[in-house]
C-alpha cells in the first residue's frame, strides 16, 4: 500500500476525534513500567506530522515528521532498536536528540489496522544510551498486539459490532500480558470506595483470589513506616488528581517479602471523579539487582569496605555540610605488603587485606568512615569535633596493634602501617585535604615504618622543592645533560687506585655540574630513578673501556641502584645482558644499594640480588652504620663488601664514640671477610687514624672528587704509571 492510501486509511479512522485516549495512555503506562523508561508513546504517523495516541512522561501532543523516529520504524515495516541516537547518523542531528526530550535510546514496534494498514508505533523512549535490547521487542510486540486489538475494538464500537467479542479478546491479552510481566491491574470506585484487582494482583500479594479487598487492606501490607506516604499519595490521587507512583515493600501472609512498585491516576467520566486505575509491578529481583548493583558502586569487592568514590563522596558532604569544625582525615599505607605479595603470592596477599580491613573495621569508632583507597591503601574519615591529638592518638594505637593480625596455620605475617593526617578547616576541597594526607604519608615512609605524621608547612615547602627538583631532573634526562662522575676509592697501603664510584651530575644550561645531593629528592621517584639507572649504566658502558685502560683490567667501577631497580625483573635481566655485550665483565662492576633499602626487603628485591651475586657482580651495601643498620643484612643478603657512612669519619676529631663505630665496623668488616672502604676521608688526620686501626680503602676528596672521564684521566697521567695517584 503506497503512503497516500495509508494516510486515507488513517483519516477514515477518525482516530483523533474519536478514539479513547485514556485506554491507549494505560497501554503506554504499561509499557514504560514494563521496559524501565521513563516515556512511551503510542503514535499516529501522518503526512506532515506525528500526532500521540497515548502518551506517558511527555507533555507535547504533537512533533513534525520529520524528526519522527517512529516515521523510521513504519518505513522499515518491522521494529526499530536504536542503542544510541547520538552515535546513530540517522538521528544524531535530529532535533528531539540535541533538544527535548533528548532522546538517547529507541524501540518501536510499527502499530497496524486489523487490514495490515500502518498507523504508526508503540514505542519507548529513554534519554539514556542502551536502555533497551532485542530481548524486550517480544514484550513491547505484545503490547503493540495490545493496542491493535484495541484500535480494532474502537473501529467494531463504531460499527456497533462484535464489540463484546474484541473486549472479551483483549481482556485476554491484558491477562496475558499482567502474568507475562508480573504485572496486575487495579480499580478504585471512589463512589463506594470499592476496590477491584486482577488475578495478578492476588498471586502478587499473596491475599487469596477473589477474596474482598478494601483501601485499608491494601495499605496494611506496606511496610509500616511507607504506609503513611501511601495513604498521602492516594489521597492526592483522589483529591486532586495527581498521578500516583510509588514503591514500597511488602510482606505476604507467607512471610515472603517482595518490592512492589505502583502506578495510577483519576479517571473522570463526564468531567466528574469516578474511579482511580492503575497498575502493580512486581519489581522485587530488579530492585535487588539494583541494591547488588548500588552495593558493587559503592563497596570494594574484596575487603567489603566502602570503596574510593564512596569515600570522596562522604568527605565532598563533609566538607559541604560542616559548621564550620576542621575536617581530619588520615590515609594509611601498609609497611611491608608488597613483599608478602612478592614472596607468598597475590591470594596471600588478598587474605593479608581481608584481615587487616576487618581488624581496621573492628576497631574504628562510631562516626569514623573507612574506606580502602586502593592497593594496600586506606582511608579514614574521622567525625567533626575530632581533635587533631584524638586523631594521631587513635592512628598510633590502631597502627600499634598489627603486630601477627595475619595468621597462616601456625605462623604469622607481621604487617606494620604508615599513617598521614591532614585537617582543614571549610570551605576546602576534598581533593586538597587529600593531597596533603598524602604528603604527610609520603613524609612518613621517609621516617620510617609504623609512624603516624600530619601534614605541616614545612611538608608542603619540602614537596615544592621535590616538584622543583623532578622538572629540573626530568628536563635534563630530556637534554641528555646527565652524566656520570667518577670517584676513586684508593687502597691505602698502596695508594693504588683499585675502583671507582660513578655519581650522577647535571650538566646546568650554564655549563655547571649539579651534584645528586642537589635534586635528591627527585631520585626517590620510581620513575626517575630507573630512568636515571638506564642512563649512568649507558655512561658506565660506554666509559668502562676507558676506565680499564685507566686503572687496569682488573678495575671496579659502582654504580647505585634503587629499590624501584631492583624490584623490576626486566631492569635486573637488562643490566646483565648489557655489561654481558660489552668490554665489562660483572668482576668489573660493584652495585651498591643502601640500608633502607633492604628494611622491607624480600620477595623481588632479594632475589634481584642473588641473581647479580651468581652472576659474577659484587654487592656492596653503602651508607653503613646509619640508623637502621643490622647485622641481619649481612647474613640474608649476599654483600661482599660495605662502605662506612661519611658522618662516622667526620666526627672522628671530637667524638670518640665515632672512631670506636668505624673501628668496630672495620674489625667486624675483615672477619667476616668483607671488604670494607671509609667514606669521606677529607684530612691526614683521618688517613693516620684509619691507617692504625688497619682500614685498607678508602673513599673521599683527599683522594679525588668526582670528575668527569676526561678530567679523571687528565688527573691521573699516562697510561705508564696508572695505578697511583699523584702527589
Amino acid at each position: 500500500m503506497n503512503d497516500q492510501a495509508r494516510l486515507d486509511a488513517i483519516h477514515r479512522l477518525d482516530l483523533e476525534a474519536s478514539a479513547d485516549r485514556a485506554l491507549f495512555s494505560r497501554i503506554t503506562v504499561l509499557a514504560s513500567t514494563m521496559l524501565g523508561c521513563p516515556t512511551a508513546l503510542l503514535s499516529v504517523v501522518e503526512a506532515e506530522r506525528q500526532w500521540f495516541l497515548g502518551r506517558t512522561g511527555l507533555e507535547a501532543c504533537e512533533t513534525p515528521r520529520d524528526v519522527s523516529f517512529c516515521a523510521v520504524c513504519i518505513a522499515g515495516e518491522g521494529p526499530l532498536l536504536v542503542a544510541d541516537a547520538r552515535a546513530d547518523r540517522r538521528f544524531r542531528d535530529n532535533a528531539l536528540v540535541t533538544g527535548p526530550p533528548f532522546i538517547r535510546s529507541y524501540l518501536g514496534v510499527p502499530v497496524r489496522t486489523e487490514e495490515g494498514v500502518l498507523l504508526g508505533a508503540l514505542c519507548a523512549i529513554s534519554p539514556e544510551p542502551h536502555a533497551f535490547c532485542s530481548d524486550q521487542i517480544p514484550l513491547l510486540a505484545m503490547l503493540a498486539e495490545l493496542a491493535e486489538r484495541s484500535l480494532a475494538l474502537h473501529v467494531r464500537t463504531r460499527e456497533l459490532s462484535d464489540a463484546n467479542a474484541a473486549l472479551k479478546q483483549a481482556s485476554q491479552v491484558f491477562r496475558q500480558a499482567e502474568r507475562a510481566t508480573n504485572i496486575g491491574s487495579w480499580r478504585l470506585d471512589l463512589a463506594s470506595r470499592t476496590m477491584y484487582w486482577s488475578d495478578q494482583v492476588y498471586a502478587i500479594t499473596g491475599v487469596a483470589p477473589g477474596s474482598p479487598v478494601s483501601v485499608p487492606l491494601a495499605i496494611g501490607l506496606y511496610d509500616s513506616e511507607d504506609q503513611p506516604m501511601v495513604s498521602a499519595a492516594l489521597e492526592a490521587t483522589i483529591e486532586r488528581g495527581e498521578p500516583l507512583s510509588f514503591e514500597s515493600s511488602i510482606r505476604r501472609d507467607d512471610g515472603a517479602r517482595r518490592r512492589i512498585r505502583v502506578v495510577g491516576e483519576r479517571i473522570e467520566v463526564n468531567g466528574r471523579p469516578d474511579s482511580v486505575a492503575g497498575i502493580v509491578h512486581d519489581c522485587t529481583e530488579e530492585h535487588l539487582r539494583a541494591m547488588a548493583l548500588k552495593r558493587a558502586a559503592e563497596h570494594d569487592r574484596l575487603t567489603g569496605l566502602f570503596n574510593r568514590a564512596s569515600f570522596d563522596r562522604k568527605l565532598a558532604a563533609a566538607l559541604r555540610e560542616s559548621t564550620g569544625e576542621p575536617v581530619t582525615v588520615a590515609l594509611i599505607d601498609l609497611d611491608g605488603f608488597k613483599d608478602v605479595n612478592d614472596t607468598l603470592g597475590h591470594l596471600v596477599g588478598d587474605r593479608v587485606l581481608v584481615a587487616l580491613s576487618t581488624h581496621f573495621h573492628q576497631r574504628i569508632a562510631p562516626g569514623m568512615f573507612l574506606a580502602r583507597w586502593g592497593g594496600d591503601e586506606f582511608a579514614l574519615l574521622f567525625p567533626q569535633g575530632t581533635t587533631l591529638a584524638a586523631a594521631t592518638a587513635f592512628l598510633g594505637e590502631l597502627v600499634g596493634t598489627l603486630d601477627e593480625v595475619v595468621s597462616l596455620g601456625s605462623s604469622a605475617i607481621a604487617i606494620g602501617a604508615t599513617c598521614g593526617v591532614a585537617r582543614m578547616d571549610p570551605p576546602a576541597s576534598g581533593e586538597e585535604i587529600m593531597r596533603r594526607a598524602d604528603l604527610a604519608l609520603y613524609r612518613g615512609k621517609e621516617e620510617g615504618r609504623g609512624s603516624v605524621v600530619c601534614w605541616d608547612a614545612e611538608i608542603e615547602a619540602r614537596q615544592s622543592e621535590r616538584q622543583h627538583a623532578i622538572a629540573r631532573l626530568r628536563a635534563a634526562l630530556n637534554a641528555g645533560r646527565a652524566v656520570a662522575a667518577y670517584q676513586p676509592i684508593v687502597e691505602l697501603e698502596t695508594g693504588r687506585i683499585l675502583s671507582v664510584e660513578a655519581l650522577l651530575r647535571i650538566k646546568g644550561e650554564d655549563g655547571s655540574l649539579i651534584t645528586a645531593s642537589e635534586i635528591f629528592s627527585a631520585l626517590l621517584d620510581p620513575e626517575l630513578s630507573r630512568r636515571v639507572s638506564r642512563v649512568m649504566l649507558d655512561q658506565v658502558v660506554a666509559d668502562g673501556p676507558a676506565i680499564l685502560a685507566l686503572l687496569g683490567p682488573e678495575a671496579r667501577i659502582g654504580i647505585n641502584l634503587s629499590e624501584a631497580d631492583l624490584r623490576q625483573d626486566d631492569f635486573v635481566r637488562h643490566l646483565i645482558e648489557v655489561i654481558d655485550d660489552s668490554v665489562l665483565s660483572p668482576a668489573n662492576i660493584t652495585i651498591e644499594v643502601t640500608e633502607t633499602m633492604l628494611l622491607d626487603a624480600g620477595g623481588q628485591l632479594h632475589a634481584s640480588l642473588a641473581m647479580l651475586d651468581r652472576c659474577g657482580f659484587t654487592v656492596c651495601l653503602d651508607d653503613f652504620g646509619t640508623g637502621f643498620s643490622s647485622l641481619t643484612h649481612l647474613r640474608r643478603f649476599p654483600i661482599h663488601k660495605v662502605k662506612i657512612d661519611r658522618d662516622f669519619i667526620a666526627g672522628i676529631g671530637e667524638d670518640h664514640q665515632s672512631r670506636l663505630i668505624i673501628q668496630a665496623i672495620v674489625q667486624m668488616g675483615h672477619g667476616l671477610g668483607l671488604r670494607v672502604v671509609v667514606e669521606g676521608v677529607e684530612t691526614a688526620e683521618q688517613e693516620n687514624f684509619l691507617r692504625a686501626i688497619g682500614c685498607r680503602h678508602v673513599q673521599g676528596y683527599r683522594y679525588g672528587r668526582p670528575a668527569l672521564l676526561g678530567e679523571l684521566q687528565e688527573r691521573l697521567g699516562p697510561v705508564a704509571a696508572p695505578f697511583r695517584l699523584r702527589a
